[in-house]
């Protein structure tokens, strides 16, 4: 794939964006938090997570290449815990989400507690603005936000789960790597197949530099997206 260089680059620059590098992550891993703060932390990426799996779904309906959607539909049904129904990467972040807040806030939270409450204005801006760029009517810049999306992940959950750690001594010691699952799928195996698939699938659609160029649309789009989002969630953490 003649083009298979130039997107990594691209994916490559994500360390640099405020996306990842930002107060946001800094205050997290800092040390433990409030309860108010890891509550409004909780909801918030409960709300912007809820809709991962169908962003996926949509880059499969609005990618014409074939072997670009093959990629995609890889991973889709890893999103889907690979056909088992109780791995699937949304209800192990629900799992560990109302565990973690009913430890912090010593009385029982269920998923009804994360979906009960209105998500930030910046949030919900987020999610509008990640279904635009991934039901846009050029599969290229559709790719490009995928390959944002997945180039992301990986990194921001390893920055999650460094804070996370945070909270170890609410658990027993392999109570606590329990409860982690949905970080350990995503970092020792998922996120790695997926920034790959990602990078093969946007290179598939790519014929030339204008091409390349509607790629980077869609990257940059979803890169400047997700760094309103976390500047929302921090503001709103230090209040609460």
């Amino acid at each position: 794939m003649r083009y298979e260089a130039p997107v990594r680059e691209l994916a490559a620059t994500t360390g640099r964006h405020p996306a990842l590098d930002n107060d946001f992550y800094r205050h997290w891993r800092s040390g433990p938090l409030p309860y108010p703060q890891v509550s409004v932390f909780a909801h918030e990426f409960y709300a912007r997570t809820v809709n991962t799996a169908v962003m996926v779904a949509l880059s499969v309906l609005h990618t014409e290449d074939l072997a670009a959607r093959v990629e995609c539909v890889k991973n889709l049904y890893s999103e889907y815990g690979n056909g088992d129904a109780a791995k699937a990467h949304l209800l192990l972040l629900e799992q560990f989400l109302t565990d973690l807040l009913s430890r912090l806030g010593d009385r029982p939270h269920g998923a009804g507690d994360l979906r009960g409450s209105d998500p930030l204005p910046s949030t919900s801006a987020f999610s509008a603005g990640q279904r635009a760029l991934f039901t846009d009517e050029d599969q290229r810049v559709v790719q490009g936000a995928l390959l944002g999306q997945e180039h992301l992940a990986y990194s921001m959950l390893v920055r999650l789960y460094e804070g996370v750690r945070n909270y170890k001594h609410l658990y027993g010691e392999d109570e606590f790597h329990e409860s982690c699952e949905y970080f350990y799928i995503h970092i020792g195996e998922a996120e790695k197949e997926h920034k790959e698939q990602a990078v093969v699938s946007a290179a598939r659609v790519c014929r030339d530099d204008a091409d390349l160029a509607r790629v980077r649309k869609g990257f940059d789009g979803f890169l400047d997206l997700t760094a309103e989002y976390w500047a929302g969630v921090h503001g709103a953490m230090l209040a609460a």
